[in-house]
């Protein structure tokens, strides 16, 4: 089976990226569940949830929740989809819309937020939230991947209002059937910034209106995704809302508008966000940032240039409690987050920590 699933991932790397990604998603159903079983070392509680590893998937890559059933077979301990919108959206209409930079290992992407619509993403949500519930006495049901929602505004509707009703009601139809939410105000195929529209201080008022309408006896983890490309400031704003207790945490960070000399890849000046090895340097150095400013006290998640378990073991001593990656796994294939979980431990043992949540924030001082 191994060498099955590395034949087809390398003819996927022969594919158009766009068109990989929607084989790759098709891809997981025929999956064989993964055999590593997690050390208790590398277990985190995190929001009164169980992560059974720290090792997740960005969103992104599911974006309409098509494949949530089976990803969980690949040994993620968390997996997010979206960016949900709350209307459908084709996104951008040109093609091609990915471009890979083999040369530099990342992808630039102008994909323009596309989804399926709340409606549909709910639907096939309620599915497989119905057959996990029925699921439930199972031992690999209790070990289940947490289930994360990206939601985003409709880029193109810049009315500030609107974008708030719009996040309100995502927030609303997803938070019974989800683990927690992500709030995206950080991506940069758009017209105009969210935090241009919307600032940090109607931010507070528009988590207020989300909290109203869910229910009360749960409150449903809220984090929000944050750009490379904000300025300093616009940081510490945000960090001042997860220190306030808005937001229950902070994914750090996602795709950049920016681009380095040392970019070698023929497309490397496409416009669009660039995602991969590139950016590991950067959200190396923001996650040490953000640990320091907010004292260890709100929940990091690194994303951002994760390839192997030595990428992510570099952010978890930045200050990050959970990492995601996505082109990682678009150039290292399923098979990384088995070798990565395996090889966690070893590192353990190495920096001689008895358990993944005593890594987070050593290398920061």
């Amino acid at each position: 089976m191994k060498t099955l699933v590395d034949t087809t991932f390398r003819a996927l790397r022969f594919l158009p990226p766009e068109t990989a990604r929607g084989l790759a998603l098709f891809g997981t159903r025929f999956l064989r569940p993964s055999r590593v079983v997690d050390s208790s070392r590398l277990q985190q509680n995190l929001w009164s949830l169980l992560f059974s590893n720290p090792i997740g998937l960005a969103a992104g890559f599911d974006k309409d929740a098509t494949a949530v059933s089976s990803l969980g077979k690949i040994g993620f301990g968390f997996v997010e989809i979206g960016s949900i919108t709350k209307s459908p959206r084709r996104g951008n209409r040109k093609r091609p819309r990915m471009f890979r930079l083999e040369q530099d290992m990342a992808i630039v992407n102008q994909l323009s937020l596309p989804s399926d619509g709340l409606q549909r993403v709910e639907q096939r949500l309620r599915r497989h939230y119905n057959r996990a519930q029925r699921s439930a006495e199972s031992v690999r049901q209790r070990v289940r991947p947490v289930l994360g929602a990206n939601i985003s505004r409709d880029p193109d509707n810049l009315d500030a209002a609107s974008c708030c009703e719009e996040l309100v009601s995502c927030f609303q139809s997803l938070q019974p059937i989800v683990d927690y939410i992500t709030l995206n105000v950080s991506c940069p195929n758009t017209t105009r910034r969210f935090i241009d529209i919307v600032p940090p201080k109607r931010i507070a008022k528009l988590v207020e209106n989300m909290r109203a309408v869910e229910p009360g006896k749960r409150r449903i983890p809220l984090l929000v995704k944050i750009s490379p490309d904000f300025l300093p400031n616009e940081y510490e704003a945000l960090a001042d809302l997860a220190i306030d207790g808005v937001f229950d945490g902070m994914i750090v960070g996602n795709t950049t508008m920016a681009r380095t000399t040392e970019l070698r890849s023929p497309d490397a000046n496409e416009v669009g966000g660039l995602s991969g090895k590139p950016l590991a340097g950067g959200t190396n150095h923001l996650l040490a940032e953000l640990y320091r400013y907010t004292k260890g006290k709100v929940v990091l998640v690194g994303c951002g240039g994760v390839f192997s378990v030595q990428d992510a073991m570099r952010q978890i001593l930045n200050g990050a409690s959970l990492v995601q990656l996505y082109t990682g796994l678009a150039y290292r294939g399923p098979r990384l987050v088995d070798q990565m979980r395996f090889e966690f431990s070893t590192m353990l043992r190495q920096y001689k920590l008895a358990s993944i949540g005593d890594a987070v924030g050593k290398a920061v001082s």
